[in-house]
């Protein structure tokens, strides 16, 4: 009885020893399976923490990315390449100063998906743009003329000063609102519109810069409207000029056509309603504003280019003479109108400030050839 005792004692005593063994092994098994899934973490992690770095560092070291716009017509592409940082532009061999908006875009610079800066230029070449034209319409070179320095007689006094007397029109391009006001006479419509994205304000502000450094060199100014947001038609506007001197006109066009522009002589416009009623440009004012552009282009480091026709609601163009801008047959003075370089002039004061100096250069330049 002893023994059996004795063994049932034994007996008692291992059971709970046994039972905690299999609890330890169990609990060593979770450890080993919670570190096994740490572990397994953190290695993922790692590896997503290095990779992402890697692709950080690439893509910092690239530069972002050209936009594909080949197929898009320029407006949707002007919308995708600024969207991305870029600027655009149409290639300056293309004749790009009728109305291209529609147009597909056939070839690109720099290629899609190369790297680049922020505010790089991609240039554009347009499906049915024509190349622009070596000559003019009158049949002259199309680029910049060699201002010709007039001879004055031996028994003429010496020209003044340069700003002595002298009286200058700065015309801020657009106006607040799209109008349609047709003029009693010449039966032309003079309304004016709001112009490209920004060249309301813009055009305003360089005018202001133009307006300071001219009389700051002692000219005259007057400006055809009283403020950024007022509206002045065509006729308004060429009035205000014809009490001056000479009329410079200040715009920028968001195709990227840039240039001075002047009327050519025996250009001409009509009301599309009476082919007849034709207003030719005045032959002595084509000539000198054909003067003040070239000194203006020089300034400016642009092109002189003719006139595109400007408004066209309800004009035409007479047939037998080159289109001209309806401010410059409306005009009794030398006129010229700027379509400037839109990355300098839109919401860039510090190019204003240049643009306004070389513009006050090319009035002081065509004031001294008088």
């Amino acid at each position: 009885m002893r023994i059996t005792a004795e063994n049932g004692g034994i007996e008692t005593q291992q059971a709970p020893r046994a039972r905690a063994a299999k609890r330890e092994q169990k609990l060593e098994q979770r450890r080993r399976r919670r570190n096994n899934v740490i572990v397994t973490v953190g290695v993922i992690v790692v590896v997503c923490l290095v990779a992402g770095l890697i692709a950080l560092l690439t893509m910092s070291g690239s530069g972002s990315k050209i936009p594909d716009v080949v197929g898009l017509t320029y407006n949707e592409a002007v919308k995708k390449v600024e969207g991305a940082g870029f600027t655009i532009e149409v290639d300056p061999d293309q004749d790009s100063s009728g109305e291209c908006g529609g147009l597909k875009v056939d070839n690109q610079d720099p290629k899609p998906g190369s790297s680049a800066e922020k505010e790089e230029m991609v240039t554009v070449r347009l499906k049915g743009l024509q190349d622009s034209p070596e000559l003019t319409s009158n049949g002259s070179d199309a680029r910049p003329e060699e201002p010709q320095p007039s001879q004055p007689e031996p028994s003429q006094p010496a020209a003044p000063a340069p700003a002595a007397g002298r009286s200058v029109c700065v015309d801020p391009g657009h106006s607040n609102r799209t109008g349609s006001e047709i003029d009693p006479a010449t039966g032309l419509n003079v309304g004016d519109n709001g112009g490209a994205s920004g060249e309301l304000q813009s055009n305003w502000d360089l005018a202001q810069r133009v307006k300071a450094l001219l009389e700051q060199a002692g000219y005259t100014v007057r400006l055809t409207k009283p403020s950024a947001d007022s509206y002045a038609s065509l006729r308004a506007r060429a009035d205000a000029g014809n009490a001056c001197a000479l009329t410079v006109r200040l715009h920028y066009d968001d195709t990227g056509f840039t240039g001075v522009m002047r009327a050519p002589e025996n250009g001409a416009r009509c009301p599309s309603s009476d082919p007849s009623r034709i207003t030719v440009i005045d032959t002595n004012v084509a000539r000198e504003s054909n003067r003040l552009a070239a000194d203006l282009a020089a300034a400016l480091g642009l092109s002189v280019r003719d006139d595109t026709g400007g408004t066209s609601q309800g004009n035409t163009t007479p047939s037998g003479h080159p289109t001209a801008l309806i401010g410059s047959v409306l005009s009794r003075v030398p006129v010229a109108c700027i379509e400037n370089k839109m990355a300098l002039v839109r919401d860039n004061p510090a190019g204003q400030e240049q643009v306004a100096a070389q513009i006050v250069q090319g009035i002081s330049a065509y004031f001294q050839g008088r």
